[in-house]
C-alpha cells in the first residue's frame, strides 16, 4: 500500500511539474536593428511577475521584473534603447503564461509611453511631482547647474510596486514645472540603484571632464556633474551594498558609470545612501575637500573625506541620531547671520542634530530634534550647488504611503521647501516653509475674511473657495483662555480633512498626526497647501510641518470651514486657488 502511495505521489509530482512547465514558457522579443529610442512594454497590475533579461549584440546588459500584460495592458512601461542604435536587441522573459499576447503588444517609439494620457489621470497630483509611470520613493541626486534643477528619484519603471530600483530623472527651471527624462541610472552587474546624491565638480578634481574648457579667469566652464548611489542586491538579492558613481560631461543629459565602481566597497550591514558635499575650509583652503555622509547600521552614520571624489577615507562617526538611512548634512546661518552659523545633520525620518564641523569631526551641540511629525514624509534630501546669490537650502521629501487607486503611477513628493535655522525660546531650531515659487501658481483675487469663532456648531464658512488646488493662510489670534481647559479647541476642515488645535495642551493635529505647537505672541499661524491627493501644513513659519496624503472622492467638495469654542479666537484668512503645473 505504501509503495502504491509513493508511486501515486511520484506521478502527481511529475504531472505538477509538467503542468507548471506548460504554464511557464520562455519567450523572447528580438529587434535586429534598433532604430527607435524606446521599447514600450505592456504592464497589467496584478499579473504574474517575470524576469526580463536585456541582451545587446549577445551581451548581457541588465534585468528586471515586470507584470507583463497577457492582454489589455493598464499602461506601458518605457525601456530606453536609443543608446544601442543599430545593434541587435533581445529581451527574454523567463516565465510567460500560455496564450499571452505580450509580444504582439510591444511598441517601439521615439517618445516615452502613453503621451496622450500622462498627467491627465484622476488622482494625478497637480503641483506635486509624481513619475509619469511606475513607482517612486526617495528623492536622489538633487543638484542645480546652469539654470536647471535636477531631480533624480528612486524609480520602478516597470510597475507600481517597489522593485527594480533605478534613478528616474526630471528637470525644471522653476521647481514647479518638471520635464521627465529617460531613467538616468539603471541596474548593472553591481546590482540595483539605491539612493544617493549629486554635486558639480567645479574644479574638475575628479579629472572626469577630459576636455575642460576655461574662461579668461581660468574657471572651468564645463565641469562634470558627479553622482553617488548605493549599488546593492546584485545577483537577484544576493549581493552586498557598496557605493558607486556616475558622471555627466554634458550638463546632466547623459550619465556614464565610472568603470572602477564601486568606489567604496562594502563596509558593514546595509551601508548606503551617500550624501556628498564640498567642505570649504576658509581658514586653510588647502584643507578643503569632498565629504560624504553615509548611513552605516542601526542608528549610526559615518563621514568620509576625498580630494578627488574617487579615493575615500573615513574621518569620523556620528552615532545615535534616533533614526536610520538617508543622511543629509549642510551649514546654515542662524537667523540669517552667516557669522553665527551651525551645521545640521539630518536622518531619514526627519530627526536632526545641530553642531559644528571642522572638516574632520562633527561635534554635536544639541539634538536630536524634529520639525516633521509622522504622516507621509520620509527620506528628504536638499539641493547642492544652489548659487550663493540665491542662498537657500531647498529640500524635497518622499510622501511615503500615499494611495492612488488604479493609477499607473504610485507615490509622490512634497512641495519644495526652504530650510532655515532660527532662534526660538527652546534654542536654535530648523524651520521649513514652502519655497516662494509656489506663489507663482496663485490665481488672482484671493478670498479674504476676518471673523471670530462662534461655537463648534456654528462654523465660519468659505463656500466660494472652490477647486482642489489651494494655498491657504490662516491666523488665529487667541483671546484669553484657561490653559488647563483641554476641551477648548479650534477646528479647520477642508475636503473632509480636519486640522485641530487645543490651546490647553498646545497640540495641533492633522489626519491623526499630532505635534506640539506653542503660540507666538498668543497667535497661531497656519499655511496649508492642498493638492488633489495631499495636504501639507506649515505652522508658525515652519516650526512644525505635517504632510498627509488622502483620496478626495467628493465630486463637489465643500469649501473651507473653521470653528471653535465661542470667543476663543479671532481669525484672519487669505485663500488662493492654484493653477495646475500640467496645464498647457
Amino acid at each position: 500500500m505504501k509503495k502504491c502511495i509513493l508511486i501515486l505521489s511520484f506521478l502527481v509530482a511529475i504531472f505538477a511539474l509538467t503542468e507548471l512547465s506548460a504554464q511557464n514558457t520562455i519567450q523572447s522579443y528580438e529587434n535586429n536593428t534598433v532604430n527607435k529610442k524606446f521599447i514600450l512594454l505592456p504592464v497589467k497590475t496584478g499579473a504574474a511577475k517575470t524576469w526580463i533579461t536585456v541582451n545587446v549584440d549577445g551581451v548581457w546588459q541588465h534585468e528586471f521584473e515586470i507584470e507583463l500584460a497577457p492582454e489589455n495592458p493598464d499602461f506601458y512601461a518605457t525601456l530606453e534603447v536609443g543608446q544601442w542604435k543599430g545593434k541587435k536587441l533581445e529581451l527574454t522573459a523567463e516565465t510567460v503564461v500560455p496564450g499571452s499576447k505580450w509580444l504582439s503588444l510591444i511598441k517601439t517609439s521615439d517618445q516615452m509611453s502613453d503621451e496622450s494620457l500622462v498627467y491627465k489621470e484622476e488622482y494625478r497630483p497637480q503641483f506635486h511631482f509624481a513619475p509619469r509611470r511606475g513607482w517612486t520613493n526617495d528623492p536622489n541626486g538633487l543638484v542645480y547647474y546652469n539654470g536647471t534643477y535636477h531631480l533624480f528619484f528612486q524609480h520602478n519603471p516597470y510597475g507600481t510596486s517597489w522593485g527594480n530600483m533605478t534613478w528616474g530623472h526630471a528637470v525644471s527651471n522653476d521647481l514647479l514645472h518638471w520635464n521627465e527624462m529617460p531613467d538616468a541610472v539603471i541596474p548593472d552587474k553591481n546590482g540595483v540603484v539605491f539612493s544617493g546624491s549629486a554635486v558639480v565638480d567645479w574644479n574638475n578634481t575628479s579629472g572626469l571632464q577630459t576636455s575642460p574648457v576655461k574662461d579668461n579667469a581660468g574657471k572651468i566652464t564645463n565641469p562634470p556633474l558627479v553622482a553617488f548611489y548605493t549599488s546593492t542586491f546584485a545577483n537577484r538579492g544576493k549581493g552586498k551594498s557598496a557605493q558607486s558613481m556616475v558622471y555627466s560631461v554634458d550638463e546632466g543629459k547623459n550619465w556614464i558609470k565610472y568603470p572602477g565602481n564601486p568606489v567604496i566597497p562594502h563596509i558593514i550591514a546595509d551601508n548606503r545612501d551617500p550624501k556628498v558635499f564640498w567642505f570649504d575650509d576658509k581658514q586653510n583652503p588647502n584643507n578643503s575637500h569632498w565629504t560624504m555622509a553615509l548611513y552605516m547600521d542601526g542608528e549610526d552614520y559615518a563621514l568620509f573625506s576625498s580630494k578627488n571624489l574617487i579615493q575615500w577615507e573615513k574621518i569620523c562617526d556620528i552615532k545615535n541620531l534616533g533614526c536610520s538611512e538617508c543622511p543629509d548634512m549642510f551649514e546654515l546661518p542662524v537667523d540669517g547671520n552667516m557669522q553665527h552659523s551651525r551645521w545640521v545633520f539630518w536622518g531619514g525620518n526627519g530627526k536632526y542634530l545641530i553642531g559644528n564641523f571642522d572638516g574632520k569631526e562633527f561635534k554635536i551641540e544639541s539634538g536630536p530634534f524634529t520639525t516633521k511629525y509622522g504622516g507621509n514624509d520620509y527620506a528628504a534630501q536638499s539641493y547642492s550647488d544652489i548659487p550663493g546669490t540665491d542662498g537657500r537650502r531647498i529640500q524635497f521629501s518622499w510622501m511615503a504611503g500615499g494611495e492612488y487607486p488604479k493609477m499607473p503611477f504610485n507615490q509622490q513628493f512634497t512641495s519644495p521647501r526652504n530650510l532655515t535655522l532660527r532662534t526660538t525660546p527652546d534654542g536654535i531650531r530648523l524651520c521649513m516653509e514652502p519655497v516662494k515659487e509656489i506663489e507663482k501658481l496663485r490665481l488672482p483675487d484671493p478670498i479674504k475674511l476676518s471673523a471670530s469663532v462662534n461655537g463648534l456648531t456654528n462654523p465660519i464658512q468659505l463656500p466660494n473657495l472652490k477647486g482642489e488646488l489651494l494655498d491657504i493662510e490662516i491666523l488665529f489670534d487667541l483671546k484669553s483662555y484657561n490653559a488647563a481647559d483641554t476641551n477648548l479647541v479650534l477646528k479647520t476642515e477642508i475636503f473632509g480633512q480636519e486640522i485641530s488645535y487645543r490651546p490647553g495642551t498646545q497640540i495641533i493635529s492633522l489626519a491623526a498626526i499630532k505635534a506640539p505647537l506653542v503660540p507666538v505672541n498668543n497667535t497661531i499661524k497656519l499655511r496649508l497647501l492642498v493638492d488633489r491627493t495631499s495636504i501639507e501644513l506649515f505652522a508658525n513659519n515652519g516650526v512644525i510641518q505635517i504632510a498627509a496624503c488622502f483620496v478626495n472622492k467628493a465630486k463637489d467638495p465643500p469649501g473651507l470651514t473653521i470653528a471653535g469654542n465661542k470667543g476663543l479666537a479671532d481669525v484672519t484668512i487669505e485663500a488662493y486657488q492654484l493653477k495646475s503645473v500640467w496645464e498647457k
